[in-house]
């Protein structure tokens, strides 16, 4: 709560003393009715045309306008001061200028963001949103860079290792993570995918084979509990991507990763295709921008489609994706104060296998197919209102259809199935030994969204503020027909934990509301600008059931210009993220005993008693997972196109999502054959005896706490005109550190000896360290409309090691009916004396206990882009140019190598503008 008020304090002109005291005077609070007001206008052009519809942004306010058809805009009525204008229009450079109020209109010329231009960029540039430290990516960038997807862009921040496409399994959106699967999907979980201000949700998507025994995961592909799938959203039709790797304006909810805000094209552009193809994928583009008249506005369309398989030797398993979007944009209104941009967009996405001829014994097969419709409209409208400048809105929904589906052999011991959904006994029949076990698993996730927020400012003497106050509501709810499969035909249980069929129609809903507050605060200390953006977000997970949960997000940012172009800048923030359906309503367990097995090779005289243990896996005090993040970073540009971007941060998620696995019992009746007659069922004993039964299960928890901390640079040292070549060098210093926050429980059956207690032993955990560096040349001859750039990189570290793995327990949990019992400690002189043949102590190798540590490793790789004139284009490149790929020895396990570098790669490009 402290760390709220100081916020608050901040946001509401903490700073106003010193901005009061360096002029000399007493502090007085000038409203801005009270305070002289001027207005900054100015024109937008383009070879001497005025632009329409492009988004001028008053920076230290945080308004925006849109230019009209004669490219004026206008910002009426604001404090007296010096101004930063940003101005974005599709397909031209980014450009930022100074104004004066009260001045002539500023005139600002746009200049085509083309492959002839001089100062063209192509990697990442430093950026920050609101103070957050971020990676702005061009569509210049986008387009050298070849992508496929927007997962491969993330390959230009600083400290990510550069991988071939590759369109095999789900592309988790990882920021500053390194680590396993849990850890991964913990962190791409709490990573935001916006586009066009409409955040993409997989809150509703249960495509789970069964969470009471496998968690999140099914045999076939899907991100459940993992994140926005990034193989399903094409790059091509994308005009920017702001990477905020930083703490954002808490404008943003719903993550406690990153975010990744993208833009897609919105203007009016000339008959575009692109064809890619490499070792691996084959790819056509085709989009267009059109006018829809003199008074209308723009509409995009595009279309994409993708067919990829990975192992050219093996086509058994491959993917496609389709890809269509229709982009509007328009600006409405008498005065043109209205501006609006909706969207609408479909796509389809194939995992498809076919059984291996190889393993056709097992008869596997896995496949999903995934459609998704979205749509979306977001605006601002400029009615200039004292406490009402910007109105801002996103309305958005987003409906999938997935059908999944896995087949497999299920071999050996004969088994039998029940169908109970309740505890009891029943007879049961008989399975085959060999079976063929198919699942379906549909889905139909929806998601709902609306968000809207006020602009407006006022100041304190010298002090500017820029308010942004809003309300966010979103509900995810699944409609799908959910799991099904022929009930003489089951997959095969787990532990005696055993598949029930589930509607995810009868699943509730998830209902998110939220409210934020935020203040950006511009000043000038000691002649210098300093700059504040402090805000508080209030996040309320199912605000009208009893099971509701609530979270307060403060954050900061901060940067103050030390000397000409040197800026110091920090944060310090909270972020939350909503447990998603399959988190908050998991599936029961359904514990399946045997309390009698009689089989006969005559099915009259067979008899099996099963009997259901039922055992609710949701989890009543599971928590809203949080993060907190610190950092602290420098900029220095010098000698005109000179710049150094240095960061440190500290990154901490105490209770990300995971299904661990949670131990019960229960008394299960066992029965005894005491006769048998030819042609009949036998007769039981009527002597019954109970038997306690230990199971273990998934069950949701908060279960995962991971550190993330590290240092990022940045340095962009310029063209040398000499050989028209730039040069940049990012990278990082990462460590992550991810730890269990509960214990492992564990035993096993020994022969001969009673299991009648559980091991619990230290929470287990591993540690990762990474040191990465990226070197990239540019060579750029505008006149030939070519560059080509080649890249280096570097992996100088990369460590990992095991944390708290004991063989021995440091309590134990006595086997009592009616739930895991009560934890007892053990004695030092106890737990020494537990023998190695004890169902409590766990063989551990060696091995375990050494830190892994590999050897440097070099990459280079080239792209070239070249432009024939305005219409044609091509594009090149290779990974792994050398194709050194030196086997290593593992230091964990020094008679194992690998080959640790990614192989040679290439691929082509081919680009057609009518």
């Amino acid at each position: 709560m402290n760390r709220i008020l100081v916020v608050i304090a901040i946001g509401t002109g903490l700073y106003l003393p010193f901005s009061a005291a360096a002029k000399g005077r007493s502090l007085e609070y000038i409203t801005v009715q009270q305070q002289e007001q001027q207005k900054v206008s100015g024109k937008v052009i383009h070879q001497g045309k005025p632009v329409r519809g492009a988004t001028v942004r008053l920076k230290e306010l945080e308004l925006f306008a849109m230019t009209d058809a004669e490219g004026t805009f206008v910002f009426p009525n604001v404090p007296v001061g010096n101004y930063t204008l940003q101005v974005q229009y599709t397909g031209m450079k980014p450009i930022e200028v100074k104004a004066i109020t009260g001045a002539k209109p500023v005139e600002i010329a746009l200049i085509e963001n083309s492959i002839a231009l001089e100062d063209i960029q192509v990697v990442g540039q430093v950026s920050n949103v609101k103070g957050a430290t971020s990676t702005y990516i061009s569509r210049q960038a986008i387009e050298h860079l070849q992508a496929t997807n927007l997962g491969e862009l993330l390959q230009l921040l600083p400290g990510q290792k550069i991988g071939n496409p590759s369109f095999s399994g789900v592309n988790k959106p990882l920021i500053r993570q390194m680590g396993d699967v849990n850890g991964d999907n913990v962190a791409a979980m709490g990573t935001a995918v916006i586009i066009n201000g409409a955040q993409l949700s997989n809150n509703a998507d249960l495509q789970a084979a069964n969470t009471a025994r496998g968690g999140v995961l099914s045999n076939f592909s899907n991100s459940t509990g993992m994140g926005t799938d990034l193989r399903q959203l094409s790059a091509d039709n994308v005009e920017s991507v702001e990477v905020i790797r930083g703490i954002p304006s808490v404008e943003y909810g719903d993550l406690t990763s990153g975010i990744l805000d993208v833009k897609t094209k919105a203007a009016v552009e000339p008959l575009q295709a692109k064809f890619r193809l490499n070792p691996t994928m084959r790819q056509a583009w085709l989009g267009q921008g059109f006018s829809t008249g003199k008074n209308g506005g723009a509409l995009f369309v595009d279309v994409d489609y993708t067919h990829a398989s990975d192992k050219q030797i093996q086509t058994s398993e491959s993917y496609q994706r389709i890809n269509t979007s229709l982009q509007y944009t328009h600006t409405v209104g008498r005065n043109k104060n209205l501006y609006t941009n909706t969207n609408l967009s479909f796509g389809g996405y194939f995992d498809n296998s076919r059984i291996d001829q190889d393993l056709i014994i097992q008869q596997e097969l896995k496949r999903a197919e995934n459609y998704d419709l979205r749509f979306s409209t977001n605006g601002r409208w400029n009615i200039d209102k004292r406490f009402a400048r910007n109105i801002n809105y996103v309305l958005s929904a987003q409906y999938g259809i997935q059908h999944g589906f896995q087949q497999g052999m299920t071999n050996g011991q004969i088994s039998a199935v029940s169908s109970a959904l309740e505890n009891g006994t029943n007879e049961v029949p008989y399975l085959p030994s060999n079976y063929l076990a198919k699942l379906w698993i549909d889905g139909k996730p929806l998601n709902v969204q609306a968000k809207v927020s006020d602009n407006f400012y006022f100041s304190t003497g010298a002090v500017r503020h820029g308010i942004v106050v809003g309300g966010q509501y979103s509900l995810d709810k699944n409609f799908g027909v959910g799991k099904t499969f022929d009930p003489m035909a089951p997959p095969a249980a787990l532990g005696n934990i055993a598949t029930r069929p589930r509607s995810f129609n009868d699943i509730p809903a998830m209902q998110q509301l939220s409210f934020y507050l935020e203040d950006k605060v511009s000043a000038n200390l000691f002649n210098r600008e300093l700059s504040i953006v402090a805000g508080l977000r209030y996040d309320n997970i199912q605000p009208f059931a009893d099971n509701s949960k609530y979270a307060f997000s403060p954050r900061i940012n901060a940067s103050y210009t030390l000397i000409d172009g040197l800026n110091i800048r920090g944060g310090y923030g909270h972020s939350a993220k909503a447990p998603g359906l399959i988190y908050l309503y998991p599936e029961n367990a359904y514990a399946d005993i045997f309390s009698l097995n009689y089989y006969k090779e005559n099915p009259a005289e067979s008899l099996a008693l099963m009997t259901t243990r039922v055992f609710s896996t949701e989890n009543r005090d599971l928590q809203i997972a949080k993060s907190k993040k610190a950092e602290v970073g420098l900029d220095y540009r010098f000698l005109k196109n000179k710049r150094v971007s240095l960061t440190y941060y500290n990154e901490h998620t105490k209770n990300g999502y995971s299904m661990f696995d949670q131990y019960n019992f229960a008394t299960v009746p066992m029965y005894t054959v005491l006769s048998q007659e030819a042609g009949k069922k036998p007769e039981l004993s009527p002597v019954v005896k109970d038997s306690l039964y230990v199971t273990d299960y998934k069950r949701p928890g908060n279960n995962v706490n991971i550190t993330n901390r590290g240092f990022e640079f940045d340095v962009d040292f310029g063209r040398v005109e000499a050989i028209r070549t730039s040069f940049t060098v990012n990278g990082a210093y990462m460590y992550t550190k991810r730890m269990d926050n509960t214990p492992l429980v564990y035993a096993r059956r020994v022969a001969g000896e009673a299991y009648n207690r559980l091991g619990v032993f230290e929470n287990r955990g591993k540690e990762y360290e990474q040191f990465v560096s990226t070197i990239r040349a540019i060579h750029h001859i505008p006149e030939l409309r070519l560059i080509v750039s080649l890249t280096a990189q570097t992996v100088w570290m990369d460590k990992n090691r095991y944390l708290n793995y004991t063989s021995r327990p440091y309590a134990v949990i006595p086997m009592v009916e009616g739930g895991a019992g009560n934890i007892v400690e053990l004695t030092p002189a106890e737990i020494a004396a537990i023998p190695e043949t004890s169902g409590i102590y766990l063989s551990i190798a060696d091995n375990y206990y050494k830190e892994e540590s590999w050897k440097p490793l070099w990459l280079f790789n080239m792209k070239l882009t070249k432009e024939f004139g305005k219409n044609y284009g091509f594009s090149f490149y290779v990974n792994n140019i050398t194709n050194s790929r030196p086997l290593r020895s593992s230091t964990r396990y020094p008679d194992q190598y690998e080959k640790r570098n990614i192989p040679i790669f290439f691929g082509s490009e081919l680009t057609f503008k009518f």
